[in-house]
């Protein structure tokens, strides 16, 4: 009996732990979005909306609601990449204003406003969860933003054509999940770059048509991850 108390309460107290380790490590994070790219006016009234809008509704939460909803067995999927990662990945993986990127699995895309405000490039944010993508279309719309689309489909069936870059943050999806996805990448045109993160696609497909061109470790808020770019080469 004794045992199981104390067991409960490790578990109590490791999962408070967790969660205030979480809370510091994203309030880090923002003093460090306000200080780099709050320079950037228009950006910084975007991200303030946006984060207004979902004062009172966690997205961790709509996600895991929603994957309850649809019956799906794995609901806790949800995960966002941090602004200072991403700016990381863009700089890495040489993703300029002259580029259509693709996020697959956008969330509510905060992501995608960064890389389109500040970045320059165009950018289609695409996700099934239908909360997510009508927030994100109301700030679109609100700012008048251009080279902007957030698109309300399954990932593993939209419609690809067009993109020069492809971000795929897939941690959670299962071997069959990602084999869809690369017979899906494999139409694109060569040139197309995909960045995956955990994994590269011939960890999965020895013979897909893709060639790793960089691997780096990137942070996210549960930790180290490696990042990997991979390009569709030209016969």
């Amino acid at each position: 009996m004794a045992i199981t108390i104390f067991t409960t309460l490790f578990d109590t107290f490791v999962l408070i732990w967790i969660n205030l380790k979480v809370k510091w490590i994203n309030l880090l994070e923002y003093i460090h979005i306000v200080i780099h790219y709050y320079s950037n006016f228009r950006f910084a009234k975007i991200d303030t909306v946006l984060l207004l809008f979902y004062l009172f509704s966690n997205p961790f939460r709509i996600s895991k609601k929603f994957s309850v909803y649809q019956g799906e067995e794995e609901i806790y999927t949800y995960g966002e990449t941090p602004l200072t990662t991403l700016d990381q990945i863009a700089k890495l993986c040489d993703i300029t204003s002259k580029d259509v990127v693709y996020e697959l699995g956008c969330g509510r895309g905060r992501t995608c406003f960064w890389l389109n405000q500040w970045i320059g490039c165009s950018v289609v944010g695409i996700d099934y969860v239908p909360l997510f993508i009508d927030k994100a279309n109301k700030i679109k719309k609100f700012f008048g933003l251009q080279n902007l689309h957030f698109r309300l489909e399954d990932l593993f069936q939209a419609d690809l054509q067009g993109s020069t870059v492809i971000y795929l943050y897939g941690t959670c999806f299962s071997n069959e999940q990602i084999h869809t996805l690369i017979q899906r990448f494999s139409t694109l045109p060569a040139g197309t770059k995909i960045i995956t993160v955990s994994y590269a696609l011939n960890d999965f497909a020895i013979n897909a048509p893709f060639k790793k061109v960089k691997q780096f470790t990137a942070l996210f808020t549960w930790g180290a991850a490696e990042v990997t770019l991979q390009i569709i080469p030209k016969n």
